[in-house]
């Protein structure tokens, strides 16, 4: 009774509303974004219900009004369909194949069939509809024609194809791009930015790493996280090697904002005179970065020197390069101990931060005709079970006396 007083009509009402829906997007001439398939497949699923539970009763004598639906509801599925295989082709031009783009093609693609076989059979052999739909879901779910792998081909291949078309690539390697081609439109900085985060989302920045000559794996410390933080990361550290902007998917043109910029040449360190040199941004994050331990490298007058992080942020250690190219160590800090040191007093885990008195996290170093003075903003210990590891932020003063 429901099926036939209550779910039928509904059906039949709202294939009215989507033919007025196409008949306007037919007028106006423009596909609405996203809405078309979720549309035509919900007003799919609840006819063909309908049809199946119904189709006991239908051979009938007073029920001969519900094979006449069942045909006409098949044919007039017809022209939706086509209009469903419009919008979905031209996202996937545009925007390549993603999981949920993959299932809408395919279940076009089986209503198309089983639209065409029921007209021919004229309502015959209803057991295909689950059997068919169950080798379809068990295809489409893994192997290499499977959505997943199909979507990261899609991605990748989009990227490939960005990258050729605005000469992002060196050497191969996007590492740098946006410092190369720093003026990209805003619907091509949206399509990298939705493909870096497609990636990152689905922790697959392996298929990504031929294209970047810094390390896209996890950092260890990282192993053990929760997987928002693990996505978050992979999602910066492909921004900050290839220096290209995070653009969010509802910018407009209009919220473009066109600037010029000045700025020193070495803005990280600053000659005081008389040998003394300000750095800048001498900081170590939270998220390690293998490749990413000298802090800041000195070219002046008295020699080249670079500041080093080691083991995980304990140690600051101060180098000079020797005529032979090779680093000397000269000095070392050890934020670290001082970390470790507060940790005992104040406890390893405080409801809040620890304010603390400048003296308290400035650190000196001295040694021949080499001075080095850390001045601390910030300073963090971080422990996970057995795994310590240290971050922080500050400014250092280095002194070379002649």
């Amino acid at each position: 009774m429901f099926t036939q007083f209550v779910l039928l009509p509904l059906v039949v009402l709202y294939l009215g509303i989507l033919y007025a829906y196409m008949g306007r997007i037919l007028v106006q001439w423009e596909l609405p974004e996203g809405w078309v398939s979720v549309l035509v497949l919900a007003l799919s699923v609840a006819g063909i219900l309908a049809l199946l539970l119904i189709h006991p009763i239908r051979n009938a004598a007073e029920n001969t009004w519900i094979r006449t639906f069942a045909r006409w509801f098949y044919l007039a599925l017809f022209p939706l369909l086509g209009l469903l295989a419009v919008a979905i082709s031209t996202r996937i031009r545009a925007y390549g194949i993603t999981e949920e783009r993959y299932f809408v093609l395919i279940l076009a693609a089986w209503l198309l069939v089983m639209a065409t076989y029921f007209l021919v059979r004229k309502g015959q052999g209803i057991i295909w509809i689950p059997a068919s739909l169950a080798l379809v879901a068990l295809l489409s779910a893994a192997g290499p024609w499977g959505a997943f792998a199909t979507a990261e081909r899609s991605q990748l291949g989009q990227l490939r194809e960005i990258s050729a078309q605005y000469t992002l690539l060196q050497n191969g390697k996007l590492d740098g791009a946006g410092q190369r081609v720093p003026k990209l439109p805003l619907v091509v900085r949206q399509r990298l930015t939705s493909i870096f985060e497609f990636f990152a989302e689905r922790q697959a920045l392996d298929q990504l790493q031929p294209l970047f000559a810094g390390s896209l794996q996890l950092p260890d410390s990282l192993l053990q996280d929760t997987p928002w933080e693990k996505r978050h990361w992979q999602s910066d550290r492909l921004f900050a090697l290839s220096n290209l902007e995070r653009t969010s998917r509802y910018a407009t043109e209009a919220d473009e904002e066109i600037s010029a910029s000045f700025g020193v040449k070495n803005p990280d360190v600053l000659p005081l005179g008389n040998g003394r040199y300000l750095l800048n941004n001498v900081s170590v994050y939270q998220y390690y970065v293998p490749d990413k331990d000298t802090l800041a490298n000195v070219s002046v007058p008295e020699g080249s020197f670079r500041l080093r992080t080691r083991r995980r942020g304990y140690d600051l250690q101060l180098e000079q390069m020797r005529a032979d190219g090779s680093w000397q160590p000269q000095l070392i800090l050890a934020p670290g101990a001082i970390a470790d040191s507060l940790t005992r007093v104040h406890g390893r885990n405080p409801a809040v931060g620890v304010e603390l008195p400048n003296s308290a996290l400035t650190l000196h170093a001295t040694a021949k005709n080499l001075h080095l003075q850390l001045l601390l903003r910030g300073l963090n210990r971080h422990q996970r079970q057995d795994s310590i590891w240290y971050s922080f932020e500050g400014q250092a003063l280095l002194e070379v006396k002649r």
